[in-house]
């Protein structure tokens, strides 16, 4: 099952959830930012009618099929699908339902939740818009808050512009972008905004109980995705660098999705190593107590095969570049498989150290970092081993997740 997140190990096949509360873009504005802003601008559908919010929740999940197939299946999926979602919505038309009984009507029965059902008239949501095969975006506009929500009809036209005091607004998507390799990126966003400030605490408050629940169906709508179109399995996916240890008894690999493009992230990890911009991990363990580099330094932007990235405050030894692709891969490691490298009188074992830049559509990357080693089995490395993969998958997952936060800096999520 996947399990929203923005960090993990391979085998959770996850889904993230990315979200802040922004007071400070309220009241409403209708216009989109300038491309020269300081975060980056999504070129996606959602941004033609909800190009400012004050609140963006994002869940994603990588799934084995293609986008033609997940864009079909995703385009007519069924919340119905899911049984707390049956039982949610039963409860919320409980009232009318017994009033229904009671005034001798008939119950309607079987009523499906898909994209068709939820916008059609009268119900309070909108069909914004679509791009066939890629997106197709939902919005509202009303006081939500209220027991019974004082709805605005709206086009999509006026959806974007709309900017009556005293309303919440929200829209959401489900996307599709092909996956290199094969295989899709399943997203679905949800953007909450208001058109004064008044209006955004009352919708806060709301959000503390409904947002769970809205986060909840999300979630389970990507699981069933998964199971419909079959998990992607990180681990068995190749990576560059794989080749150069083919004989590797060590494998652990880490994902994280960063809301940010490949070129920006890219600086952070060129930069990389001990007395230099430090290794974003716990400082006092691994950069002689140097705090890491919050800044991209330009003197340290140039790294070629064969240089040597220190792995200690003092001594010869570090990581050497073994391949290299700007933007796009950097494989470090043991010195020794580089031209007249030689294992002779390093340490009992050879390694690898793969970090790759898979770009998710026009606004995201996910980043996998991979260590391999190859060594001569025995009693001393039977007991090193599990110490060895605890600290680095410790170290690891704190690495990433600062790398993550400097990539996104400036990067509106």
């Amino acid at each position: 099952m996947p399990k929203p997140q923005g960090l993990r190990s391979y085998g959770d096949e996850s889904a993230q959830v990315v979200g802040t509360w922004d007071a400070q873009r309220v009241p409403w504005a209708c216009c989109a930012q300038d491309a020269g802003d300081s975060w980056s601008v999504l070129m996606s559908l959602i941004d033609r009618f909800m190009p400012d919010y004050s609140l963006r929740e994002l869940d994603r999940v990588a799934v084995a099929a293609g986008p033609e197939r997940a864009y079909e299946l995703v385009r007519r999926i069924d919340i119905q699908r899911l049984a707390f979602a049956r039982a949610l919505f039963g409860l919320r038309t409980l009232p009318q339902r017994v009033l229904a009984a009671l005034g001798g009507r008939a119950e309607r029965r079987g009523i499906s939740s898909r994209i068709e059902d939820i916008t059609r008239p009268g119900s309070g949501f909108l069909l914004l818009g679509e791009e066939p095969g890629h997106e197709v975006v939902v919005g509202s506009v009303g006081k939500f808050w209220q027991p019974s929500i004082e709805f605005v009809t709206l086009t999509p036209e006026t959806f974007r512009t709309f900017s009556r005091t005293g309303f919440g607004k929200l829209a959401w998507c489900l996307r599709v972008d092909r996956r290199e390799g094969g295989g899709a990126w399943i997203a679905v966003e949800l953007r909450v905004g208001a058109t004064d400030a008044a209006s955004l605490s009352r919708f806060r408050r709301y959000w503390l109980l409904v947002g769970w629940f809205s986060r909840a169906i999300r979630r389970g709508l990507l699981r069933t995705v998964v199971r419909d179109l079959g998990a992607a399995h990180e681990e068995a996916r190749m990576i560059p660098g794989d080749r150069i240890l083919p004989e590797s008894r060590f494998q652990k690999t880490h994902v994280v999705t960063i809301e940010s493009l490949p070129e920006r992230l890219w600086p952070w990890l060129v930069q990389m190593g001990c007395r230099r911009a430090g290794w974003y991990s716990f400082d006092w363990a691994d950069n002689g107590g140097v705090r890491s580099a919050e800044r991209i330094v330009p003197e340290l932007q140039h790294l070629s095969v064969g240089d040597v990235l220190p792995a200690r405050p003092k001594g010869p030894d570090g990581f050497a570049v073994l391949q290299l692709e700007p933007s796009r891969s950097l494989v470090l490691g043991s010195p020794s498989p580089l031209p007249g490298g030689s294992a002779s009188g390093g340490p009992p074992w050879r390694t690898t150290w793969a970090f790759r830049l898979e770009p998710i559509g026009d606004e995201a990357t996910q980043l996998t970092v991979r260590v391999r080693a190859e060594y001569r089995p025995g009693l001393k490395m039977a007991m090193i081993r599990p110490v060895m993969a605890a600290v680095h998958g410790l170290m690891e997952r704190r690495q990433l997740e600062n790398l993550r936060k400097r990539a996104e800096a400036g990067v509106r999520i």
